[in-house]
Parts: structure tokens; C-alpha cells; sequence
């Protein structure tokens, strides 16, 4: 991943040495118990965020240590979103922190998220990753002295997260469907600082989420929707450091490797990320969300969610005037 050395604020194409290296890591893990690593793990994770990325960066220092010996390349994405041409058009076969949350807001469950106001976000289509390895992939091997780390990278064509999430929002008002599981209408409330994120947590999520639990538990169904916050809780505080923060990128090896395809092969293998629009992109990525992560797709006529909303939308309408948010 691009961010497994997201302690640095600007990102080369090189290796960077890791706080410990793998029989460092390991000697650590066999010489002290499980309490004594729960203590430790601030301690040893530096200025890592996560163990995640803790550990990307010492796979990193591993594959650059076989690389004497094999003939390896890095191919370092961002985060991947859904594809945009192929195998076809906004497929994803699992889902990401963003696409999770535009499913919990779509469904009406979450509307708290926790990002800055202009935080541009890093952002990779599935298959232009795809490409780029496979490029990189041909590149090494007809010249094994050619570079071995890629930042395949959207720096160049950046987005503001909250204009992809607006606009995915809007689309999907004016299409003449909606998906099917939706509970609520669908809203975006942004908190900046963790004390906001508490109070409209404590509003907007536990007060509703005990409501539907006590309908749940009268239609003798197992209680979901306390849980399903608590995870987009935990899940909004981990990726609090991302959604804070900026990266810049050097992608001059990326960069080269396209311009050493030719015509035909820049077509087919595509990865130049300032080919497309992002804005253009969220024009349909509802369906993908309905289909890949709610598995809920079925075009629900817009009338019969009118009809579903018809009790719903005076309270909405109490909450939206309240909140000052639409």
C-alpha cells in the first residue's frame, strides 16, 4: 500500500527502513507475553498509526531484502475503489472503509462521519492498479535492471472526500431508483474534533439504534443495528488519522513505465490517472455500493420508497432542522 510508510509526510520511490525489521518484530513477539505486548505496542509502533500499516512497512523491507535473489517489483496503490472499465464498470469484489460507510449512510444507518473539511483523498480504480502490475510485471522482465518500486498513486488527480460522498448522494437523488433495505433517508453530518463526533454520535446513532433495536427484538429478530454502530464507531476513530492527514507522492517511476508502452498497450493497459473524472466516476457508484456491498439491487421505483418514507420524513424533517444539515 502507498501508506505503509504514511509517517512521512512526502512518499518517494524508494524503500524506507521500518521502526524494526521482521527477526526484530519477531524476537519481540517471543520474548514477552501478551500483556506486555498490549503495553508495548505504542511503544513499538512509533509513528505508525496501526499494526497494519506497522506490518506493510516491515513486508516492504522483506521483499526488498529477496530481491537479491528474485526478480521483484512493488507496486505501492492507494486506496482501491471500484473498477472503472474492467472486468466491467464499478465492480469491487470486497469493500473498503469508504464504500463501507457510503453503504451505511445509503441505508440510512450512519449519518456521522468523521473526516476534515477539505482533506483530499488518495484514490485508485481497481483495474488501473491491475494494469500497472501487470506493467510493472513486463517492465522487470525484460529489463531486469529497471526500477522495483511504483507508486501507483491518484496525487495528480486529487478529490475531496466530502465532494465524492455529496455527489454520490446527489446522483442518486435524481435517479429514478433507490435501494430496497434503505431504513431512513440518507444524510451526511460532518464532526471535525472527537467531542462533536460524541454528542452527535450519541444523537443521531445510539438514540435511533435503541428504537430499532426494541422493533427488532417486538418482530423476534435478532438485534443488528446496536452492533452495526458500534462497528462504524470504532471504524470512524480508526481511520481518524487518515482522514486528517494529506500525503504528496513521487510517481516519476509510474510516470516512465507508462510512457514506455506503446499506443496500443497504453490503451489496454491503461493506468495514467488523469484520465478520468472523479466527479464523473461517483455518477453511478450508488449502484456499486447497492449491488457489491448491500447486495441489494433490484431498482426499487422511487415511488415506493416515497410511500415507505411517507411516516418517516416529519421526523427527518425535525432532525434535518435541528442539525442544520440536508
Amino acid at each position: 500500500t502507498a501508506f505503509s510508510n504514511c509517517d512521512r509526510k512526502h512518499i518517494e520511490e524508494k524503500f524506507y527502513d521500518p521502526v524494526f525489521t521482521d527477526e526484530e518484530t519477531m524476537a519481540i513477539l517471543e520474548n514477552t507475553q501478551a500483556e506486555e505486548q498490549t503495553l508495548l505496542t505504542p511503544f513499538v509502533l512509533a509513528k505508525k498509526p496501526n499494526t497494519y500499516i506497522f506490518t506493510k512497512a516491515i513486508s516492504e523491507d522483506l521483499v526488498s531484502k529477496c530481491s537479491q535473489h528474485l526478480p521483484v517489483v512493488v507496486v505501492r496503490p492507494s486506496i482501491i475503489m471500484p473498477t472503472l472499465k474492467e472486468p466491467m464498470s464499478y465492480w469491487m469484489k470486497n469493500m473498503n472503509t469508504i464504500l463501507s460507510l457510503m453503504a451505511g449512510s445509503g441505508v440510512g444507518l450512519i449519518r456521522v462521519f468523521y473526516f476534515g473539511e477539505n482533506i483530499k483523498v488518495d484514490l485508485t480504480p481497481g483495474d488501473l492498479t491491475t494494469n500497472c502490475v501487470l506493467a510493472a510485471g513486463w517492465q522487470k522482465a525484460i529489463a531486469p535492471q529497471s526500477p522495483m518500486l511504483y507508486n501507483c498513486v491518484g496525487y495528480e488527480n486529487p478529490v475531496l472526500l466530502k465532494d465524492m460522498v455529496r455527489q454520490t448522494y446527489i446522483k442518486h437523488k435524481e435517479s429514478e431508483e433507490t435501494i430496497k433495505k434503505v431504513v431512513w433517508r440518507g444524510h451526511m453530518v460532518k464532526a471535525e474534533n472527537t467531542y462533536y463526533l460524541f454528542f452527535l454520535y450519541y444523537f443521531l446513532h445510539v438514540l435511533p439504534g435503541l428504537f430499532f433495536t426494541l422493533g427488532e427484538m417486538y418482530m423476534n429478530k435478532k438485534p443488528m443495528v446496536m452492533k452495526i454502530y458500534r462497528k462504524f464507531f470504532f471504524l470512524n476513530k480508526t481511520i481518524h488519522y487518515f482522514s486528517f492527514n494529506e500525503w504528496s507522492f513521487t510517481n516519476d517511476n509510474t510516470k516512465a513505465l507508462l510512457n514506455r508502452l506503446n499506443p496500443r498497450d497504453k490503451e489496454l493497459f491503461n493506468f495514467n490517472m488523469t484520465t478520468f473524472s472523479w466527479m464523473d466516476y461517483c455518477e453511478i457508484l450508488y449502484r456499486c455500493v447497492a449491488l457489491y456491498v448491500i447486495n441489494d439491487y433490484t431498482e426499487y421505483p422511487k415511488e415506493l420508497y416515497r410511500k415507505q418514507m411517507k411516516y418517516i420524513n416529519p421526523i427527518d424533517k425535525v432532525i434535518v432542522w435541528s442539525f442544520h444539515f440536508g
